[in-house]
């Protein structure tokens, strides 16, 4: 299938690595970065390996560290994944924006 990133995906992807750069090291932006690169291919081949979300199971959560996750969208029609957000865990969950 073939990957779609978000503008929000994009912007909130690379927030993630802006906080990792000033507050951690250039190690853990690798880590993240490699990470995320995984998770995107296995989505690829799967995309129905993660949880759907209960509130909305359209949507699924791919957890990529303790602190980060995920949310996409698949379009089973198009053969489509969508990245829709990145998610710091440590935030209230009820606060995830996805649209």
């Amino acid at each position: 299938m073939e990957v779609i990133w978000s503008a929000k995906a994009r912007i909130t992807y690379f927030k993630v690595l802006d906080y990792l750069q000033k507050s951690w090291s250039k190690k853990e932006m690798i880590q993240f970065s490699d990470k995320t690169e995984i998770i995107i291919r296995t989505l690829a081949k799967n995309p129905f390996i993660f949880v759907a979300s209960s509130k909305q199971p359209t949507i699924r959560k791919a957890t990529i560290d303790k602190n980060n996750s995920l949310f996409y969208q698949v379009d089973e029609k198009d053969q489509k994944i969508y990245l829709l957000t990145f998610f710091d865990n440590r935030r209230n969950p009820e606060k995830v924006k996805v649209d």
